[in-house]
């Protein structure tokens, strides 16, 4: 049996503590160098490095499970400058208490209280941590990581799975609520989708209009179903958040959505703007799959590639619609229409009146 692989929300924790801690310990020994300590030693290391790990754990912790769920939402939607500042207030208690932590367990001689140097600097050290934190969040999950660490700098071939979201009706939004309206409709549209897919690990790939484009790497995308659930989970948002659209926008929102894997080039892709792209044939077949709604009437359809290799999330249910010829494919692709099961509906329905 594999070793299971940890999340992508792990990851980036294990590797910002990381990095927290690293400096910490080099920060730690400069510091009791220029206080009179040999070169050659340890004085500092492990009380900079508790600290480092202690304000790196804590902040990166925060960022991701309070930050990213509901209670972050809010600050989420402000202005980028009033997001970081509001922030720092949160990062700079964290420092002193692990500042206070490390003189506790670590004293230095003649040292009375927390330097002060030693704020300065985890305090900048903290605002870079969280301008590079937002950073990556604005540029997409792990994309300023990927960067950084130079994963797809060489293309590479990996196998995925997809999920085109098209919201339906957008051209009748578009119409009736003027540019700027319709531009807010879509912003609270993506925004609400992209908080039930993250939550179920999907990593958001890019909005494009009224479309949005979510992905896992097979393995996480199938275990547990998270690529089926996080379709539901939106579509189940969306649900409970209608009558706000409608008082809001005049018209609740809805999607139809198409889901597959298979093989694509994942790499690095321009100069002036660099972006990670995802090329192949699995790409365009889900973006097929997703148009084929509209024929069917269905709101999700999936590969049966994709939906033969997991265990469906309790409350969906699949209906095989047998080989379909997909626009610009020249063999027929195998598809299953998922829908929710009655009794799934009637919850949803029960809760969307209680607003909920």
């Amino acid at each position: 049996m594999p070793f299971p692989q940890p999340s992508s929300q792990l990851r980036l924790i294990l590797w910002f503590t990381a990095i927290g801690a690293t400096l910490g310990a080099v920060y730690g020994r400069i510091t009791t160098m220029g206080e009179g300590s040999p070169l050659f030693g340890f004085d500092g290391v492990p009380r900079g490095l508790l600290t480092g790990t202690v304000i790196s754990l804590v902040l990166v912790s925060f960022e991701t499970f309070v930050l990213a769920g509901p209670i972050g939402a809010p600050l989420r939607r402000a202005p980028f400058a009033v997001h970081v500042v509001a922030k720092s207030f949160v990062y700079l208690a964290v420092i002193l208490f692990a500042l206070d932590l490390g003189s506790w367990l670590f004293p230095a001689p003649l040292e009375h209280g927390i330097r002060g140097n030693d704020v300065l600097f985890s305090l900048a050290a903290s605002l870079v941590f969280t301008f590079m934190y937002d950073m990556n969040t604005l540029l997409g999950q792990n994309v300023l990581l990927n960067f950084i660490t130079g994963r797809y700098h060489r293309p590479r071939v990996e196998t995925r799975v997809f999920l085109f979201i098209d919201m339906e009706g957008s051209t009748g939004f578009a119409e009736r609520l003027g540019p700027l309206a319709f531009h807010r409709l879509l912003n609270r549209f993506v925004v609400d989708l992209t908080e039930a897919i993250v939550a179920e690990r999907g990593e958001i790939h890019s909005y494009v209009g009224d479309e949005l484009i979510a992905t896992w790497k097979l393995e996480e995308g199938v275990a547990h179903a998270y690529c089926v659930a996080a379709c539901f989970a939106a579509m189940g948002r969306l649900a409970r958040l209608a009558q706000e659209y409608v008082g809001e926008f005049g018209s609740a929102a809805n999607f139809r959505a198409g889901l597959h894997c298979g093989p694509v080039v994942t790499g690095e892709m321009g100069s002036v703007k660099k972006e990670i792209v995802f090329l192949g044939d699995t790409v365009n077949t889900t973006a097929r799959i997703q148009e084929m709604c509209r024929q069917t009437g269905d709101r999700v359809l999936a590969s049966a590639d994709l939906i033969d290799r997991l265990e469906l999330p309790p409350g969906v249910a699949k209906r095989s619609l047998g080989g379909l010829r997909l626009r610009g494919k020249e063999n027929d692709v195998a598809l299953y229409a998922l829908t929710r099961t009655t009794a799934e509906v009637v919850q949803l329905a029960t809760r969307a009146k209680r607003g909920r």
